[in-house]
């Protein structure tokens, strides 16, 4: 059996000297005074769990638990077009097909309980957030293939108008979701999503997406705003984007958690030139260095972390979730430097 790894950090993380998660978390990425940055990755999925099983790790606790993470919690709020994660034809033309895809009153859009859940979690200092949005700019108007793709950009030029009347129903849905549950409970962040680029750039102009997609942004940014929800982050693949942040920032986003970072444009340390430390990241650090030697992962950390640490606002973590290539020693070394790095700021 191999040896079991070395616990990392030495407590759960859940209140460290008076401080829980949730001022941890918002007082580093707020760029107030706090003890550390948080301890905080996305959780692997089940092939990397068996390999570092495997490799050592225990079965008994969690990946979280073992390496001191500091996991964050959806409200349990569900904006996506029902039924979930399928498409949705002819959401343009046929007029029944908004109400059968975005019904506020689907119970299976609320999770159970999600108002005492979300409370008690908030007592125990945990980071709770809730999805904005059911997806980005394309996937609002049908996007699910090549032929959805190429009827959605056809409609953006020639139907403008029908494009705008669903972009705006669909935001009032998303509002009258949301406030369902910002009424109820407080969230520590809200996460949009836009995968609307390829490597190069957007697949619409910063024109057209300013015309089509900010106004839904900023209408509800206003209502995050209203119940105080601190941090309007955008989460997305690493398409470069940089054309579309402007209008983004400028509807309301303040911060950044770009995965699986493929253009240069959007590296962070080129975001935080461009943007200041008034804009927040989350991320940054390449997981794919973790698959290859002990030498890749230490410089995939110190060329990332120390420098926007030292600018603030910064959450440190990989751009993607643990592969199953990644193995499991690579990852401990990644831990132990950040925990280094963390004990020494």
């Amino acid at each position: 059996m191999p040896p079991t790894p070395p616990k990392i950090g030495s407590t759960s993380g859940e209140t460290v000297g008076g401080i829980t998660q949730r001022q941890r978390f918002l007082n580093t990425l707020l760029g107030e005074k706090t003890d550390r940055f948080p301890f905080f990755d996305l959780e692997p999925g089940e092939e990397t769990l068996q390999r570092w099983h495997s490799e050592g790790l225990g079965r008994k606790q969690s990946v979280a638990a073992h390496f001191n993470l500091e996991p964050h919690h959806s409200v349990g709020l569900t904006l996506r077009s029902y039924p979930f994660f399928r498409k949705t034809p002819g959401i343009l033309d046929d007029p029944t097909a908004f109400d059968r895809h975005y019904d506020p009153d689907q119970p299976s859009r609320y999770a159970d309980n999600f108002e005492e859940k979300a409370r008690r979690l908030r007592r125990h200092g945990r980071v709770v957030y809730v999805d904005a949005s059911g997806g980005g700019l394309l996937q609002m108007i049908g996007v699910g293939d090549w032929e959805s793709m190429l009827a959605a950009c056809r409609a953006l030029i020639q139907r403008p108008r029908a494009v705008e009347e669903l972009l705006d129903r669909i935001t009032d849905f998303y509002c009258i979701c949301l406030e369902r549950v910002l009424s109820r409970v407080p969230v520590d962040y809200a996460s949009f999503y836009e995968p609307i680029a390829s490597n190069t750039a957007p697949v619409v102009s910063p024109a057209m997406f300013a015309r089509f997609a900010i106004p839904g942004y900023r209408k509800v940014n206003d209502l995050l705003k209203r119940h105080r929800v601190p941090l309007r982050i955008l989460c997305t693949t690493g398409g470069n984007l940089t054309a579309l942040l402007p209008s983004l920032i400028e509807a309301g986003i303040n911060g950044l958690w770009i995965s699986n970072i493929r253009s240069a444009g959007m590296a962070y340390a080129m975001l935080r030139r461009r943007f200041g430390p008034e804009i927040a990241l989350i991320g940054g650090i390449d997981a794919g260095a973790l698959a290859k030697d002990t030498a890749a992962v230490r410089e995939a950390v110190s060329k990332t972390v120390p420098a926007l640490l030292a600018r603030g606002r910064y959450l440190p973590c990989l751009d993607d979730r643990p592969r199953s290539n990644v193995p499991l020693s690579h990852y401990c070394l990644y831990r132990r430097l950040l925990e280094k790095i963390a004990g020494s700021v």
